[in-house]
């Protein structure tokens, strides 16, 4: 199993904050594999959609998170050793029985379908924006979809402006702009004189 998502993705499928993956990582829980990013040439730090089954359990229950981190390792080790496409109850000691897919399962289907159609839906283009991230075959930046979404628009707004779209793409494109902050200056901090006014 390849390591696809990067903390942010998978902060934000499992619905967990980034810093809980982090803190993972720093106490050897998981082990991130550092290799480029998708779209820059910069290094980045991923995981495996294992991690997102993790954060689902772990992540929700209060129980779970006041585990020692040797236990925390083990219940890692434990989803990480299921083999095949779904996953399967576990009884980690007695009185102590995880039911996975109803736990986790919608989630790792979720982090599952956003690998595939991060691959088939989102591309950069030099001559496009800068490079800026986009949905493939258009001119749409993934922050513009994300902005919209804000806004108030839904899916089936974007749906019916560009009916030759795909829903996965827009779904792909507004969760890569959410874990994946815009190159240059922040907007917030790049005029401190004008909250000063």
């Amino acid at each position: 199993m390849s390591a696809e998502l990067t903390i942010n993705e998978v902060a934000h499928i499992a619905e967990v904050p980034p810093r809980s993956v982090e803190k993972a990582i720093e106490t050897g829980i998981m082990k991130p594999v550092k290799r480029r990013a998708m779209f820059t040439n910069t290094m980045a730090r991923f995981l495996n959609e294992n991690s997102v089954c993790y954060f689902a359990a772990v992540g929700h229950s209060t129980y779970l998170k006041e585990l020692p981190v040797s236990r925390k390792k083990m219940l890692m080790k434990a989803i990480q050793g299921m083999t095949g496409p779904s996953l399967v109850p576990l009884d980690l000691e007695p009185g102590l029985y995880l039911d996975l897919p109803l736990i986790a399962g919608a989630k790792l289907e979720a982090a599952r379908a956003y690998m595939t159609d991060k691959k088939r839906y989102i591309t950069s283009d030099p001559e496009i924006f800068g490079g800026v991230p986009i949905i493939k075959g258009t001119r749409i930046p993934v922050y513009a979809v994300r902005d919209r979404l804000a806004d108030g628009d839904t899916i089936d707004d974007l749906l019916e402006d560009y009916p030759d779209l795909a829903r996965k793409a827009f779904i792909a494109a507004n969760i890569y702009a959410l874990t994946h902050p815009e190159r240059g200056r922040p907007v917030a901090a790049g005029r401190p004189w004008e909250s000063a006014a």
